[in-house]
């Protein structure tokens, strides 16, 4: 691959990653619900979930994914009914207030959040169909696994640093205290969106 090709592979991933969506939703639920240092381990989660998809999409075993529609169905179903529960989560926090809602365990609060983040990708296989997509523009016969290895490490570092720096930014102190005055109000558009995208989702799978 040339330097032209590494770029704009780059700048792809930088829009795929940037663009809204279920897992931009999840992250910045998560950082509401864990503070900064859980959204950075939801960015962190979800960053490797898009480099397992972007490993098998650039070692074209995406194909095979595609060929099992009852694993494709069912690994949609089991996303969609994460952004629900997760919606309901942050609804169940606006009836609660947020000053009553029970502390997590640091320790606990991160390796959930970093589950979270890495099932929110693993639970999407449109991220497997977008990278088949993408790198089908890339993929030679004869290519080496090493470099199949640096495509997918450089979709997910992308992803991991891009939702790290959106976490960053939610969690800063002006953030905080505009996500602190409003805070009923954000989780209740928040638990909506997941709600709403996990419903729709669960909707055009069923209908499929």
């Amino acid at each position: 691959m040339s330097a032209s090709d590494w770029l704009s592979l780059a700048l792809i991933c930088i829009l795929g990653a940037t663009s809204p969506g279920p897992s931009l939703a999840v992250v910045l639920a998560i950082s509401r619900l864990h503070g900064r240092k859980g959204g950075c381990a939801a960015a962190i989660g979800h960053g490797l979930g898009v480099f397992f998809y972007a490993l098998i999409a650039a070692a074209s075993l995406s194909y095979i994914l595609k060929q099992h529609g009852h694993l494709f169905q069912a690994v949609q179903i089991a996303g969609a009914l994460m952004l629900v529960w997760i919606g309901g989560r942050l609804l169940m926090a606006t009836r609660r207030g947020s000053e009553n809602q029970p502390p997590a365990a640091p320790a606990l609060a991160l390796s959930q959040s970093f589950r979270h983040g890495f099932a929110i990708a693993v639970f999407n296989p449109k991220i497997a169909a977008f990278f088949a997509s993408l790198f089908s523009q890339y993929l030679a016969e004869g290519q080496s696994t090493g470099l199949h290895l640096a495509m997918a490490s450089l979709a997910g570092g992308i992803d991991m640093i891009v939702y790290v720096i959106i976490v960053l930014l939610a969690t800063t102190q002006l953030a905080a205290r505009v996500f602190k005055k409003f805070a009923g109000l954000n989780d209740l558009i928040l638990g909506s969106i997941l709600l709403g995208f996990g419903a729709i989702l669960l909707v055009q799978t069923m209908i499929i």
